[in-house]
């Protein structure tokens, strides 16, 4: 892990002029990917924040900025990580899910309305998670993705969509229909996608791709501004 440091003072000579840091952000971030590094942390006048927390501070505005700091990795190892662990907690997530579902049939909802919310939230969680993946591999390894990633998070958007409704409706048959049937089929899919990253990413895949199109933004050049 890399950490650099640059000025405000330095930032408004930068951009000659009083931007958010928002696009700051986007710039080191636009720079970064170009060798394959990630920002895994900011610092702003020495206060670190969450990556919640970046959406908020990206109204701030150059005049207001003391110091930035940033703390870097590279993508490959933060992305073999990610795609590593979720490989490894898919088929206990699929197995929690059809015994959820077995229970519901014989019992109804009675008990279960927690671990159903907790399911459903891992589930979420893993969709932000994998299209976060997406845009952490860049222009660059996406021509050569097995994943239609349009299709896999729509289907999985849509199942997580009916669970809920079906929960809020306390329709306990259609919500075990739909866990085992449809959000198993959801997380096999993306166990399955996952695996064929992971191959893909170490250079192993051979199987057939998925174009990708993407849009960049402008750059700074990050020798410029990091110290």
């Amino acid at each position: 892990m890399e950490r650099f440091k640059v000025s405000g003072e330095e930032l408004r000579n930068f951009y000659n002029g009083n931007v958010d840091l928002s696009r700051v952000f986007k710039d080191i971030e636009n720079d970064l990917r170009s060798t394959n590094q990630v920002v895994c942390r900011y610092v702003i006048n020495g206060l670190e924040i969450s990556e919640s927390d970046e959406k908020r501070f990206g109204t701030v505005t150059l005049e207001q900025i003391e110091t930035l700091e940033y703390l870097t990795e590279n993508s490959n190892d933060l992305m073999s990580s990610v795609l590593r662990g979720w490989i490894e907690a898919l088929p206990e997530l699929m197995q929690r899910t059809e015994n959820l579902s077995k229970r519901m049939r014989a019992q109804g909802l009675s008990g279960l309305l927690k671990p159903i919310h907790d399911l459903v939230q891992n589930c979420e969680f893993l969709i932000d998670s994998v299209m976060s993946l997406k845009e952490l591999m860049g222009d660059q390894f996406l021509v050569a993705s097995p994943v239609d990633w349009l299709k896999a998070e729509n289907e999985s958007k849509k199942t997580v969509l009916e669970a809920l409704r079906a929960l809020e409706n306390k329709d306990f048959v259609l919500l075990a229909d739909v866990l085992e049937y449809d959000l198993n089929n959801v997380l096999q899919m993306w166990f399955e996608h996952l695996q064929a990253l992971e191959k893909s990413l170490n250079g192993e895949y051979s199987g057939p791709t998925v174009q990708s199109k993407q849009t960049g933004s402008d750059t700074v050049g990050r020798k410029r501004i990091a110290n």
